[in-house]
């Protein structure tokens, strides 16, 4: 069965458009019935009063006259003695409904309120998302003044927005829980849909609650964080070459030269001007930055590397200075944020139409982004290429395409080793391990790579057969063996003419990495060992019968009752000339108490055997015929609305018990891998408690499986 999804439109229209318009109408319906409540608590009073003083005076001389009152029940005669205190307890019902009535009546004003400043905010942001994303789409300058004016307005707007529909719905709740003390007829069914409206109330107020607390972060939306990095920050000294090669570019593109330059393992190649927050040195520096991976350095020559780095320094010349700095930040932080916000406070109803409005308003700029993201990088893909040459920059695409892979291969086996090995062992160099792992096995398959993406942190590539025919090449077998040439022999390779001490940078950057593999793998192996600790030994669960024994008993009691009412009552009931009536309707009786008796008999006797047994390594149950492993068990839940059951659903490699034959209410379903394990109940504990002792044992089972591998 497929699952109906609404549109990301329609979800707009019916949150910001359909909702407040509901409330707007229930607001003005609050508020007719306010205002007719009130003129008939008010007229209601007045013509008591003036009542209680007509009826008094007659009192006071003839206590015992007769006098005939008009209700909603029809003509009632009472004696004016009668008639006087519960006329008095009418005026003082009438008086609380009165107050009532003036403690409800501003309320739909604060729903009408309310749903006009969603409504308003919401058709705001909206239009406002839509025409600067338009505008957007016209140039890249128009692109960055378009955001720069959301990011002013749209903040106040989601503030809006929530606020408008924190006080139009708690209002409207608020309203309905002080209607029902209005009521005449307060039942107890009344006092059930009293209790239900207070509940929602609170619960509106709640949401409000958290939807108001949430709009700290809806104002520090715009506020960008800085990006995590691995790597070290690189002085002069430290790369003479290096600063040299840089300046030369930089001044033959007049660009921007960085103020700071980071190498590191991971990422690609990119400047940016955002934050960085440098691990593992913890701190954050600013200003223009440029990011240099060293196993790309190692591997590609002195005409690749110039393609690159210029084409990462034209992002710092022109206009993409601008884009750089006011834009591509804020907007990918913005993205992050706006996701955090949803993750964060995605219990609160309330927030969500902001949360969407949020995410319409940045699709907006999507396309102008993709669509100026592409020429930017079109653009410096030819400024690249002029700092070297065309082939260059090419053979720098492909080659920069092919390192990932080896250099993945060499981080896994390289962590796994180091991580099994003794502390006494000295930490690879796995920038040479790259380098070395390809002059041995050469490179992977270029072709299939050349649809792929450049990585980066905060940007968007076109595929690199897009942006090498944009250069006016064709990817032919001449290319591709350029870009796929061995390296050059370890210790001549252009890196080692850029830096002072190359290979002492590689293995501070190598230690730098294996250092934080093992500080993960702690964390990971005290997290698992929590989890593994968490279970207890063996834990012995029982059917929880005596419900139910006690209901064969009530129901024993009915046919008890009904033969003994036949028997004793039999001439009341007419069947005292009918023996055969009177012996069947005996004997269906007898048969119940009997057929309910031998029923709680079996529970009684059945429970005393477990129902099952938790062990740290398996579950057995007394409806299977075989135990099933905690690690065989990809997920479980346990259902207690119609029928209590645990289940289990079993991995693929995992063999299915079978089924005893007295388990009615348990079923294998060995199509979908599924066991389910029926009874009444567990006693002694309530359905959630059992369902967390069977997500510990669970937990755990699969931690001391994952700790074994660590060992």
């Amino acid at each position: 069965m497929r699952k109906f999804k609404i549109p990301h439109s329609m979800s707009l229209v019916i949150w910001l458009v359909l909702v407040p318009a509901l409330l707007f109408g229930l607001g003005l319906w609050q508020a007719e019935r306010a205002a007719e409540t009130a003129a008939q608590s008010q007229q209601q009073a007045q013509d008591l009063k003036a009542t209680l003083a007509e009826v008094r005076k007659i009192a006071e001389t003839e206590p015992g006259a007769m006098l005939t009152f008009q209700s909603d029940a029809g003509p009632r005669s009472l004696s004016a003695m009668v008639a006087v205190p519960q006329i008095e307890a009418a005026l003082d019902q009438a008086e609380q409904d009165l107050e009532i009535s003036s403690i409800r009546r501003p309320l739909p004003w604060g729903t009408i309120g309310g749903a006009i400043l969603a409504f308003v905010s919401g058709i705001l942001g909206l239009a406002t998302a839509t025409i600067s994303g338009l505008r957007a789409r016209r140039s890249q300058e128009q692109l960055v003044r378009s955001f720069g004016r959301l990011r002013i307005i749209l903040p106040f707007v989601l503030a809006a927005l929530v606020i408008g529909f924190c006080i139009g719905i708690v209002c409207a709740a608020v309203f309905e829980a002080i209607s029902m003390g209005l009521w005449a007829d307060f039942s107890s069914g009344s006092a059930k849909l009293f209790v239900l409206a207070l509940g929602l109330a609170g619960l509106a107020a709640y949401s409000a609650f958290l939807a108001l607390r949430g709009l700290r972060n809806v104002f520090a939306l715009f506020a960008p964080q800085p990006m995590d990095v691995s790597g070290r920050r690189v002085e002069e000294a430290d790369a003479p070459g290096l600063f040299r090669f840089v300046r030369d570019l930089a001044d033959r593109q007049k660009a921007v030269r960085p103020d700071t330059v980071v190498v590191g393992l991971t990422n690609g190649f990119f400047v940016t001007e955002s934050e960085l927050r440098l691990w593992p040195e913890d701190k954050v520096i600013g200003g223009r930055t440029l990011y240099l991976p060293a196993p790309y350095l190692d591997l590609l020559d002195e005409p690749e590397v110039a393609a690159i780095i210029g084409h990462e320094l034209a992002h710092f010349s022109g206009k993409d200075t601008l884009y750089s700095q006011r834009f591509t930040p804020i907007y990918a932080g913005l993205w992050r944020s706006l996701s955090a916000l949803q993750r964060g406070d995605g219990g609160s109803f309330v927030l969500y139409p902001a949360a969407m409005l949020g995410f319409h308003a940045l699709q907006q700029f999507d396309h102008a982004v993709n669509h100026w993201s592409r020429i930017r990088e079109f653009d410096a893909d030819r400024s690249g290429a002029r700092s070297s040459s065309v082939v260059g920059a090419a053979s720098a695409l492909i080659r920069t395409g092919l390192i990932p892979p080896a250099l993945d291969h060499v981080f896994s086996l390289v962590a796994n080793r180091v991580l099994a090995a003794e502390n006494s062992e000295p930490e690879p160099d796995l920038v040479a391990k790259t380098s070395d792992l390809v002059r041995l096995h050469g490179w992977s398959d270029p072709v299939s790579l050349l649809e792929d993406r450049q990585p980066h942190p905060t940007d968007t590539h076109p595929p690199t057969v897009q942006r090498i025919q944009a250069m006016g090449l064709t990817v032919d077998k001449r290319l591709l063996d350029l870009a796929t040439r061995a390296p050059k022999p370890a210790g001549l390779t252009f890196a080692f003419e850029l830096f002072s001490d190359w290979k002492a940078l590689c293995s501070q950057l190598s230690g730098d990495y294996l250092d934080q593999v093992r500080d993960l793998r702690t964390a990971r192996q005290q997290a698992l060992e929590e989890l593994a600790a968490a279970a207890p030994g063996e834990t012995i669960l029982y059917d929880n019968v005596k419900p139910m024994i006690w209901t064969m008993a009530i129901v024993a009691a009915i046919f008890a009752g009904f033969g003994v009412m036949v028997t004793v009552f039999a001439a009341e009931l007419g069947f005292a000339q009918d023996y055969f009536a009177r012996t069947l309707l005996s004997g269906i009786a007898a048969a119940g108490v009997i057929g309910c008796g031998l029923y709680a008999l079996y529970l009684h006797k059945s429970a005393a055997q477990p129902l099952m047994v938790l062990t740290p390594a398996e579950l057995r149950a007394s409806m299977l015929d075989g135990p099933v492993a905690w690690t065989d068990v990809a997920a479980h839940q346990v259902f207690a609305s119609s029928r209590f059951a645990l289940r289990l659903w079993l991995a693929p490699s995992a063999s299915l018990p079978a089924k005893k034959w007295r388990a009615l209410y348990s079923k294998i379903d060995r199509k979908q891998r599924v066991v389910t394990i029926g009874a009444m109940g567990i006693r002694g504990m309530k359905a959630t408690e059992f369902s967390a002792l069977v997500e510990r044992y669970h937990n755990a089972a699969h931690a001391l499986k994952e700790l074994s591998e660590f060992s």
